[in-house]
């Protein structure tokens, strides 16, 4: 062994008796007991805030709700008086037609008393009907009556009796010269004892009886003229006559058979509304959306047991806050996905909003206070499932070239905007006036320049 060897060796085991002795000393102090070693304490971690640049570019302002596929028109349908309901027709996911009868309440005797009053007008009816065929039967026998006393006056006025009158003239003047002339024969002969034998006697006798004939046909068509007048008089009253028989029956039928035709109509619509206000029957054809009535359970008047919705067309609804509600515009554009497809983005805008102000006479119930969103591609709105998850998003205000920070990047302190921007090797604090604010950025109006460095929190 060299000599160098040796004297590590010695140094060594030198080394290793001094720790037994201080081990055994240690030990003994402790009574035996090993003292564990002490955890030295790790050096604080001095925090680095980070630092943001101001920069320029595009800010937008979006505001995000989600909405549902919904029917364009959905109804909220109610009794409108407390009961028991007998009745509950349709099952949610239904379809019915405009007018089906989807609950009622019990009301055995509202209908017996409707019953009943449907019988009671049937009967006024009846009566009032008999009275007013029977008044339409006289109307048309005086409208006969009067035709036939028209005619039979037109009869006499066509009839012109003058060319009578003439013709007898003529005739009995034809009649005078004839027995003139016999007359004067006879005279010429009238001194004969057998002149009532001859020839001129017998003319003489035929001329005058001629005469007489045409005498007395002359005196009938004069007569007959006096007589026409008159009968003209007669016709002309007896239409006269007829015209006011119609007028006396130009009125209708009995007013009290009407008046109670009336009582009883009254009385039916009265029943038959009372029996609807315990009935719910479908405002327009649709599918049942959702059922809450029971069979057998009480109902409130007015509270909504059955949705009715139209799915003939479908739209995204949201029921949104007034203060969401502030934020949005009709024709605003929107970003819709679905949540069944998030990754396929389709485009809007925004339709319909809830009216801001309700009129005295509308029921609040009735009012649809839902907004409302609308796709720009009919297509795609095609493809839309009733009842599918849609979220929106929509851009409220967009500004192209605007100073921004991150939001990390503003501080407030009692009401206060202000940041912490570096100089150099210190800080100062700045206030900001600020515009636009969204999720990732906010757009910095004044108080702060392109570039500069801005300390985060």
């Amino acid at each position: 062994m060299s000599k160098h060897l040796q004297k590590l060796f010695v140094l060594t085991a030198a080394l290793w008796l001094a720790g037994c002795s201080i081990f055994s000393a240690a030990t003994a102090r402790r009574g035996g007991v090993e003292e564990p070693t002490p955890t030295p304490i790790p050096t604080a971690i001095v925090p680095v805030n980070p630092v943001y640049t101001v920069q320029r570019g595009e800010v937008i302002k979006e505001f995000q709700f989600t909405g549902r596929v919904s029917p364009t028109e959905e109804k909220d349908l109610f009794f409108r008086v407390n009961g028991r309901v007998r009745r509950v027709l349709v099952k949610t996911d239904q379809m019915v037609k405009k007018g089906d009868l989807l609950a009622d309440l019990e009301n055995d005797s509202l209908e017996r008393d409707l019953a009943g009053a449907k019988l009671n007008l049937a009967r006024a009816q009846s009566r009032l009907d008999d009275a007013t065929r029977s008044l339409e039967m006289q109307r048309a026998r005086a409208r006969l009556n009067l035709e036939i006393a028209q005619l039979n006056l037109e009869q006499a006025r066509s009839q012109d009796l003058t060319p009578r009158r003439t013709l007898a003239a003529i005739e009995l003047e034809k009649a005078q010269l004839a027995l003139e002339r016999a007359q004067a024969a006879y005279n010429a002969i009238a001194w004969r004892n057998d002149r009532g034998a001859t020839i001129e006697a017998a003319n003489l006798q035929q001329a005058t009886l001629n005469y007489n004939q045409a005498k007395a046909n002359y005196d009938l068509a004069i007569q007959a003229l006096d007589s026409q007048k008159y009968q003209i008089a007669i016709l002309e009253r007896q239409v006269k006559q007829a015209q006011l028989a119609l007028e006396e029956l130009d009125k209708p039928a009995d007013p009290l058979l009407a008046n109670d035709v009336e009582v009883a109509k009254l009385n039916v619509q009265k029943l038959e509304a009372a029996l609807a206000d315990a009935q719910i029957v479908a405002p327009f054809d649709g599918r049942v959306m959702s059922v809450t009535a029971t069979e057998g359970r009480a109902a409130t008047a007015f509270q909504p047991v059955i949705v009715l919705g139209d799915v003939s067309k479908l739209e995204i609804k949201a029921n949104l806050s007034s203060s969401d509600i502030s934020n949005l515009a009709v024709g605003m554009p929107a970003q819709l996905s679905l949540a069944s497809r998030p990754s396929e983005v389709m485009t809007g805008s925004i339709v319909r909003l809830p009216p801001t102000t309700i009129a005295s006479n509308v029921n609040p119930a009735d009012v649809d206070k839902s907004t409302v969103v609308g796709l720009d591609d009919p297509a795609k709105a095609a493809t839309l499932q009733l009842g599918d998850l849609v979220k929106v998003t929509v851009i409220v205000t967009r500004k192209d070239d605007a100073l921004w920070l991150p939001p990390q990047a503003i501080r407030t302190f009692e009401g206060r905007r202000f940041v912490v921007i570096k100089e150099g090797a210190g800080q100062r604090r700045v206030d900001v006036k600020i515009g636009i604010e969204s999720l990732d950025r906010v757009e910095i109006l004044d108080g702060l320049t392109l570039g500069q460095q801005v300390l985060g929190q």
